[in-house]
């Protein structure tokens, strides 16, 4: 059996403010040993469960955040940024199911830890399809492109309560409680991997009861941006319709062909946030 897993960063046990998740912060090297961990105890169930073969995804911010060394020997990582795919890179038909761990609410979701979508210092929403989605969303939307089940989602209540409306029958751990966007009520780290751990292995166990989110003919993505500008350049690429100052649409019948594009939009919003200096 064949394991796809996505890691984010923001919804591990333990974490709750940009210190514990940004390269050289206070923080951080003790929130990739926390991300380590977690990330260890899905594995861990789902072999548990049956599972042989597992891929693990790198998903947050310079997507070098896992503690090679320390990570369960039975996976294999893919690491690193510039990936067309971004948070399900690698994802394909063999896959049996996929979890998705660490992950954190949408983009003003009421007291969710580090609440964002994607690129937080570009992005207000992104609406897949007429409907709101956070990063959970739209990337259960391409795994189920590929016709994978996500089985399994930690992170904080909030983000649970969001997968669990937006994907029937999906198995989640909170491991902590937001009280606002960067202070959260926490289990301890062990309680919580061992619930990681214990939920993996059921996730697994039933995996044939989660569908797949269902393909679309046509896609439409909508994307608010927090400046005029970004939009604006963003608009360049062939196919985007500008909306309103801040608002690009961008339609595809194949998810599959539209994240790459959706990722360049990402890429270029973030160079049209101020003039380039030469």
């Amino acid at each position: 059996m064949k394991l796809f897993i996505s890691v984010d960063m923001e919804g591990i046990s333990g974490i709750n403010d940009w210190d514990d998740v940004i390269p050289g912060k206070r923080g951080y090297e003790f929130g990739r040993k926390l991300l380590t961990q977690d990330v260890n105890a899905a594995i861990e169930g789902a072999m548990e469960a049956g599972v042989t073969d597992i891929l693990v995804n790198e998903s947050h911010g310079p997507m070098k955040n896992v503690l090679v060394d320390e990570l369960h020997p039975k996976a294999r990582l893919i690491r690193g940024f510039f990936k067309p795919m971004c948070m399900m890179q690698g994802i394909d038909e063999s896959f049996d199911a996929a979890f998705f761990i660490g992950y954190h609410g949408m983009a003003g979701a009421a007291n969710a830890v580090m609440n964002h979508t994607l690129l937080g210092s570009c992005i207000q929403r992104v609406m897949l399809n007429g409907k709101e989605v956070g990063e959970a969303g739209l990337n259960a939307a391409i795994a189920g492109a590929y016709g994978v089940p996500v089985v399994l989602v930690t992170g904080d209540t909030q983000t649970a309560a969001e997968v669990e409306e937006g994907i029937p029958g999906v198995y989640t751990v909170a491991v902590k409680e937001g009280i606002n966007a960067f202070t959260a009520n926490s289990l301890h780290p062990s309680v919580a991997q061992e619930m990681i751990r214990k939920q993996a292995k059921i996730a697994i166990e039933n995996h044939k009861n989660v569908r797949p989110l269902p393909v679309q003919p046509t896609n439409t993505i909508e994307i608010e941006f927090k400046s005029t500008n970004m939009a604006f350049v963003v608009s360049w690429i062939p196919g985007t319709e500008l909306l309103d100052g801040r608002t690009i649409r961008y339609q595809a019948n194949d998810l599959k062909a539209m994240i790459p594009v959706f990722q360049a939009m990402l890429l270029l919003a973030v160079q049209g946030s101020k003039p380039l200096e030469f």
